[in-house]
């Protein structure tokens, strides 16, 4: 029975897991995290974990929740309501650190130069972070010919690579909330129903098994067990029917019994 409650376990956590993540859609990987915030760290991050901290735990909080989660060094999870700007956009591949917690989702990358961008489907198309401001006019024009013609530069957050054009979000696979939940239902009621039908079956074995030792018990007891004596029996020929072990069917055994009779007949 232990194994098959680890087994409902395991079926419910992977349906919790794809149920959390059903509105997040993945839109694309970035260099720098503008105005992203770290908002929870952990060995099991996935897409689904993080948009709970960036939705649920944010509403918990009493403040409004966030259109904007990222992930990156495979455990940090962080939120924003607008996306890094596209000057920091960089090819997909460059994020290809799996999640612990759901290998199938990125995480950025494992030393953090990289941050996969994902939707949390509160917003439809959440505004992106104005361009960075340089402290001076000259380093301004600078980074506006930068942002027209961008070539490599470094921020805080790791080098800045060449953006590419025609990089487009990319949505995640939509899930259907309610057939999640009842394929989980279904799955769960489906384990426990072989999970009983196997116990009631061993049962029913354990019982025939002990039945069959007792009739075998009895006969065995009834096969050993000595045969009553006829009392009218001469108990001469008793004796030696058990030691001879057979007596003559013209004979007659009976008991002999002391008559007295009177001399004259009479």
């Amino acid at each position: 029975m232990n194994q098959l409650s680890t087994l409902v376990l395991a079926a419910l956590s992977g349906y919790t897991q794809l149920v959390l993540a059903a509105d997040s859609s993945y839109y694309g990987c970035y260099s720098n995290q503008g105005s992203l915030e770290l908002k929870n760290s952990s060995d099991y991050q996935s897409m689904g974990l993080c948009r709970t901290w960036c939705v649920g735990e944010a509403e918990k909080a009493g403040g409004p929740s966030y259109a904007v989660q990222a992930m990156t060094n495979s455990t940090l999870c962080f939120c924003s309501q607008t996306l890094p700007n596209k000057m920091y956009q960089v090819d997909l591949s460059e994020c290809k650190q799996d999640c612990p917690g759901f290998p199938s989702d990125k995480c950025g990358t494992r030393l953090g130069p990289y941050f996969s961008v994902y939707l949390t489907g509160e917003e439809q198309s959440p505004d992106s972070d104005p361009p960075p401001q340089s402290s001076s006019s000259s380093s301004s024009s600078s980074s506006t010919e930068n942002t027209s013609s961008p070539t490599s530069t470094s921020t805080k957050s790791g080098p800045v690579q060449t953006p590419e054009p025609t990089t487009t979000p990319v949505p995640a696979k939509s899930v259907n909330k309610a057939g999640v939940a009842a394929g989980a239902v279904v799955g769960v009621l489906a384990i426990a129903g072989i999970g009983i039908g196997l116990f009631l079956l061993m049962k029913k074995r354990r019982r025939e098994k002990v039945e069959e030792e007792y009739r075998k018990s009895a006969a065995a007891r009834e096969f050993s067990r000595k045969p009553e004596q006829d009392h009218r029996l001469d108990p001469v020929m008793i004796q030696r029917r058990d030691s001879v072990g057979s007596i003559a069917d013209n004979q007659d055994y009976s008991r002999r019994i002391l008559k007295v009779t009177n001399p004259d007949g009479n």
